[in-house]
């Protein structure tokens, strides 16, 4: 990972990805309690790090091979926005290395997204994923200040496949248009320093959402708009 991408230090747990994939690697140290608390806990530490509405729907993770699923993820847009949900993805996927579970550093060997669904929209105060990038460090300077330590991750491998981009521009004329985004490939996260927090995870993701998002937009009116 280039150091442009590496994420910053002394994080603390987010959600989305956005801000969405912080709240995973926060579900995934806390799997061995019961679902319910599992999905309190993504939901309670997504949603305070990202100043919005986190919640998913169900969590299943097998103890045997360390490998399952979050169904009905979505992270809410940040107040002033007008579509309910920056992020949603109906299914994830990730396995865990079992060998790892109760150490200090967990290993996550893959965590895969398929078809989720971004909405950006601009603003007073920038992009609805700036904001919710603003919100991520925020809190983090806030944990740092404090003291706060949390667990840590290493993710040897997460693919975001097959996303689409929701957005309306002045280019569009204010129409709403859908046009795909560039999948996204990270490996090896969290590997040269002995493991990161699931904040410095996730703000490392949500960079590079954004750096996605804003080439596509981009590119788009080259090749004469989105059907």
């Amino acid at each position: 990972m280039s150091a442009r991408r590496r994420p910053v230090k002394r994080l603390l747990l987010a959600a989305l990805g956005a801000a969405i994939v912080a709240a995973i690697g926060t579900g995934a140290w806390v799997y061995l309690s019961p679902r319910g608390f599992a999905g309190n806990a993504i939901e309670r530490y997504g949603s305070a790090a990202t100043r919005t509405s986190v919640r998913l729907e169900r969590i299943e993770i097998s103890p045997g091979d360390g490998t399952g699923s979050i169904t009905g993820f979505t992270v809410g847009n940040p107040g002033g926005f007008n579509s309910p949900a920056a992020f949603s993805a109906d299914s994830i996927k990730l396995a865990l290395d079992p060998a790892t579970l109760g150490k200090e550093v967990l290993v996550v060997r893959a965590l895969s997204v398929t078809s989720p669904r971004l909405s950006y929209e601009s603003g007073n105060a920038g992009s609805n994923f700036e904001v919710l990038l603003g919100n991520i460090r925020h809190q983090a300077e806030a944990s740092a200040g404090a003291g706060s330590q949390g667990p840590k991750l290493i993710v040897e491998r997460l693919v975001v496949h097959n996303a689409a981009l929701s957005y309306a521009s002045a280019l569009t004329a204010g129409k709403t248009v859908t046009i795909p985004l560039p999948d996204i490939r990270l490996s090896g996260i969290g590997r040269a320093e002995g493991g990161v927090t699931p904040g410095r995870f996730a703000q490392a993701v949500v960079e590079v959402m954004l750096d996605r998002i804003r080439r596509a937009m981009s590119l788009e009116p080259m090749r004469g708009g989105a059907k």
